[in-house]
Formats: C-alpha cells, structure tokens, sequence
C-alpha cells in the first residue's frame, strides 16, 4: 500500500484533474470489458491511500434500498449526483462514465475537504459518518415533544395520546441509515422512572467485551474466547448505573445511582454495525483487537426490542408489547480492515452480488469470486444489513 500524505494544499493535489482524465482506468482498473462479461461491478484504483473510501463505495453501491433513496430524495445535493453516478458506473447501470465522477472528486466535495485528502489514510467509518453527514446537512432539522407512539417502529401505530411524553428529540427527514433509541433513567431508591429520551442514530459502534481466558485440556493450553454479534448488541443495551443524579421525586442525594435503561425503538432500513477494534495497552499505545466476531447471514433483531423495560407511568403494557413491523434483516456487505493500527493497513470489502447468492472479495480494482465461508471467517470491520421486506 502506498504511503505519500499530503496536504489539501500541497501542488500534488493538483494532479488529481490529471487522475480524473484516466476515468476509466480510475473507475474499473484494468481489463473492464472482462469483468463485466462475468457480471462483476467495477473495481476502484487506489491512487494513494484511498482505499477507506473506495470500500465504503463499494458497500454503498451493493445496496438497492441505499440507491433507491439517494436517487429519489438527492437530485440537488452535489455529492449525492457525483456519489450516484460512481455507483452507478461501478454497477454497469450506465454506458457512458462520467470523468467527473470518482473518488477524488467525491472527497473534494464533501462538507469536511481539510481531513478528507484523497492522499491521506483515513478510517472508513469516519467517512462513512462524513459521507451521510454531506448527504443530508440541508435537511430540516426540528426539535419537539414527541408521543410515545410516534417513535415506535410501527406503520399502524398513532400518537393520539399527548400524555405520553417523552423528552425533546431532534427529527430530520429519515434516510436509510437512520434508527432511533429509547433511553431512560431509574431512581434506584423510590424506582421512580424518568420521561422516556430518545435520540438518534446512524451507525452502532459496538465494543468488544474483554476477552475471558481459560485453561483447556489436560495440557493447561489457554484459549481466549471469540464472541458473537448478538453478544455485542446485547451488551450494547446492557443497563448501566450512573451516578451523581438527584431524584425529581424522593431527592435523593447526587451520589444515588440511577440505571440507565436503552433499547431500540425504531430500526434503519440499512442497519450498520460498526465493530470497535482499537484497544489501548497499559502503557497508552493503541493496539488492535483480533478477537474473531462470528456473524450471522440473517440478523433477527426482535430479541432486542424491548420497549415494555421502559415502561413510562402513562403508557398501557399492550403498547409497550408492540413489535417492530419488520425487524428481520439480511447481510449485504462487510468492511474488513487488514494490518495493524500502528501502520496503515488496508480495507477490503466481501459484497453479495446483485440478485445472486454468491459473493465477491474487492480489494481496489481488484475482484475475485470467494466462498461463503472466507466471507463470514473475516475479521469484520464494519457489517451493512439491509432489512428484508415482507
């Protein structure tokens, strides 16, 4: 992998108008027509360190809900026209290829240019977070009360009761990725429970529990333990104390803990699990964690809807039993990152391909067919689950 950084203002990004006048070559790698006979998508060269963002591309243009969406929703965003047309040329959707259209000119545009070098190594969650950021920023932003119904995950659901409130939550125009979750706090002396908060999110980063050691076989052979991606969610919404509260009710004193509760209350279309890998030594280096997360094809996220735990004094218990219309999903795509976090390692994606049931392993503009096997054997990084309409 190449390694020269610069900066925005450094006279090489100049020679990105030359690399984008290379279009095709930039866009597919070599031997295009080839790949396209076997069905393949485009490849996208790494021209520096790019490679965070040509995966996350990758992952965005396996995706049918996440086109659909920009396609309707985008026609006067910048980087959504650019960002559509490199997917679309990737996929084979168009027959002419725009040279305006590449990654370099899809860094250039977005809201935050002075991080995002197209020369520069960086992490594909940040850009993917940029990326959605750039997206959708002209969006209408509110802040109101909401009922307790209206932000459950329910197309038959009403908000006739106004008694059921919950604290402000800023609202915007939902895409995709957006998902919303329930929290609240309880006294843990009178068990007075506060109004319900619920907050948005994008992505989940899911943290890796510390890893448990055991002796195996009569050799005494220490084995560490893997976990699954439902162990991670799960521990995601575990219940926490927090401290330094005071009760509205009894008044306790600010040393009273209170557990927090969380739970999901309404899911994306497109559900992204962010797996945090970086861990720190005693010493303050940052290292990576290798701990193998198995993950499942078909994600069933029902078991970690649990809105009767939240339980608000205004709310009947056959609505806090609603389940979600559809809270099953299927895996589109994983981001794995190789190399360690010292150096600046690589990111790869394994992409399901387009109708079919088989999968794909894309490095830059480099494609190969793989079995399903090396694809859920990866260590991944970041998993994309589109959710599987009825």
């Amino acid at each position: 992998m190449l390694s020269f950084p610069v900066s925005f203002s450094s006279p090489i990004v100049i020679s990105v108008s030359i690399l984008t006048a290379i279009s095709v070559y930039i866009l597919f790698g070599p031997e295009p027509k080839d790949r396209r006979k076997r069905g393949y998508p485009g490849g996208l060269v790494n021209y520096g360190n790019n490679c965070f963002a040509n995966a996350i591309v990758q992952c965005l243009a396996s995706s049918s809900i996440f086109i659909r969406w920009i396609d309707e929703h985008l026609q006067n965003n910048t980087v959504a026209k650019i960002l559509l047309d490199l997917i679309q040329s990737i996929n084979g959707e168009r027959i002419s290829y725009s040279q305006d259209s590449t990654v370099a000119t899809l860094i250039d545009h977005m809201r935050q240019p002075k991080w995002l070098s197209p020369f520069e190594q960086q992490d594909s969650h940040e850009f993917l977070l940029s990326l959605i950021n750039s997206l959708t920023y002209k969006q209408s932003i509110q802040s109101k009360h909401l009922g307790f119904a209206s932000c459950l995950d329910c197309s038959d659901e009403q908000d006739n009761s106004k008694s059921m409130m919950i604290t402000e939550s800023p609202l915007i125009t939902p895409h995709p990725f957006q998902g919303l979750q329930a929290t609240q706090l309880q006294c843990t002396e009178c068990k007075q429970k506060n109004p319900i908060s619920v907050s948005l999110f994008e992505t989940l980063s899911l943290i890796i529990p510390e890893r448990q050691v055991s002796n195996s076989g009569t050799l005494g052979i220490r084995q560490q333990r893997n976990f699954t991606l439902q162990e991670l969610i799960g521990n995601y919404l575990k219940s926490e104390m927090i401290t330094n509260l005071t009760c509205s009710k009894c008044k306790s004193k600010g040393n009273l803990p209170h557990r927090k509760i969380t739970t999901f209350s309404r899911l994306p279309e497109i559900l992204c699990l962010h797996i945090i890998r970086t861990t720190w030594t005693n010493e303050g280096w940052p290292t990576k964690n290798t701990c193998h997360i198995s993950f499942p094809d078909l994600l069933d996220m029902n078991p970690f809807i649990s809105l009767s735990r939240l339980l608000p004094a205004n709310i009947p218990p056959s609505q806090t039993n609603k389940k979600p219309s559809n809270a099953m999903y299927r895996l589109n795509s994983v981001l794995v990152h190789l190399g360690g976090i010292s150096e600046a390692g690589h990111f790869i994606v394994y992409r399901r391909q387009v109708d079919k049931n088989e999968w794909l392993s894309i490095s830059d503009d480099t494609i190969r067919e793989c079995s399903e096997l090396q694809v859920f054997a990866s260590m991944a990084y970041i998993l994309f689950y589109e959710r599987i309409k009825k």
